[in-house]
């Protein structure tokens, strides 16, 4: 059995590790296990790289999309600038495994988050950090000021997510001046201008229209900064929903894609492109076996809500069943095969390949993935950053 270097110890490989290498491995797996083509996964990485060297934007993706190191080397080795986090435990895992430039955009505010947030800060290359207060940053200043280890922030600004962020152009020059002041000990590195909500609208020009509004506010901020005198070096936005669409504004120096990667079912239907093609494919599926084929009109799946994270999205029949059958969730490790006409069945052991609903969530039930080329199982990697915070 040949296990490439690098790879995680045989313990942590699950009862699939035997198959590695094995022809035709891709089908002998045990189920349910999460699958990820890296041929497929390998092309969306290219893909969303030549898009942004052509139109002159970086890219930092989201690496709670994949939870993985092994993922974020593959996007650091084909261009990428770095990876944003959205928990600290993320960012402290891609730190570990040498990954450089990550950005933690969600608020670390807790006194015990603040002590490892600073200690990370030490030993990372390019760490950055959002933030959206003035008792934010006077925390991390009192935390970082005798380190010797420079923290660099970014001003988060709200622009129409209604998440975090600073709800006002004002507010971020008063925040931004707030960080300038304390330099060295933080430094003023631009501000984060992500707006999750308008990702996913399935209408191009529908979301070209919500696009336009966020990098409306998104410039205001940068437009008053840059009349304060602070101009933001940094505008960190953008996502695998508006990455044809923001680099036209010419707001954004980053984009935030992430779901590009996987290509759940969540996005199937979203028309990425004017022309309503759709440059990334699907490459991350959960593999299922039927386990009950008693009764006309439908059979019964070993994945369902423990193997899937449904939220509000089925999972989308990929391979293995017949045209227009549809997969649902019955059970809380039952999932259930529909089909097109009653005369349609699966036998018992037939399996069957799953887009996922939503990626992250439902690789954060796994503690691997299964990563094939063609119909061979390559290699095991241990999904590293599973843990929440």
């Amino acid at each position: 059995m040949n296990i490439p270097p690098g790879s995680p110890p045989a313990h942590a490989r699950g009862s699939n590790e035997e198959l590695i290498g094995e022809p035709d491995s891709r089908h002998r797996l045990g189920t349910p296990c999460l699958v990820l083509d890296m041929a497929q996964m390998e092309r969306n990485i290219a893909v969303l790289q030549h898009h942004a060297q052509r139109h002159g934007y970086a890219l930092r993706p989201v690496a709670k999309i994949h939870k993985s190191s092994a993922v974020a080397r593959r996007q650091m080795a084909a261009g990428a600038i770095g990876q944003a986090c959205a928990t600290l435990a993320e960012a402290e895992v891609m730190v570990a495994a040498g990954i450089r430039g990550v950005l933690l955009f969600s608020p670390v505010v807790t006194a015990p988050k603040v002590e490892r947030l600073i200690a990370l800060n030490a030993r990372a290359d390019g760490l950055l950090v959002a933030v959206d207060s003035a008792a934010h940053v006077e925390a991390l200043a009192a935390a970082n000021r005798d380190t010797g280890h420079p923290l660099r922030l970014l001003v988060d600004c709200e622009v129409g997510g209604g998440r975090t962020g600073v709800a006002s152009p004002d507010a971020a020059v008063a925040l931004a001046r707030q960080v300038a002041g304390h330099d060295p000990v933080l430094v003023y590195a631009g501000i984060q201008a992500y707006c999750g909500t308008i990702q996913a609208i399935p209408d191009y020009k529908a979301r070209v229209g919500a696009a336009h509004a966020v990098a409306a506010r998104a410039r205001a901020c940068v437009t008053a900064l840059r009349d304060a005198g602070l101009p933001p070096a940094i505008v960190s936005g953008g996502g695998t929903g508006t990455f044809a669409i923001d680099h036209a504004f010419g707001v954004y120096t980053e984009c935030q894609a992430g779901s590009y990667l996987f290509m759940d079912a969540h996005y199937l239907d979203v028309s990425l492109l004017e022309d309503a093609a759709c440059p990334f494919v699907p490459s991350l599926f959960v593999r299922t076996t039927v386990i009950s084929a008693a009764q006309a009109g439908f059979c019964i799946t070993d994945a369902g809500r423990k193997e899937f994270a449904r939220d509000g999205v089925s999972p989308r029949i990929w391979t293995g069943a017949p045209a227009g059958a549809r997969y649902s969730i019955v059970g809380d490790d039952l999932g259930r095969i529909d089909f097109a006409s009653p005369t349609e069945c699966l036998p018992v052991g037939a399996v069957v390949e799953c887009v996922t609903p939503h990626a992250y969530a439902t690789l954060n039930l796994y503690p691997v993935y299964h990563c094939v080329r063609g119909n061979t199982l390559v290699d095991i990697w241990p999904i590293d950053a599973r843990l929440n915070w």
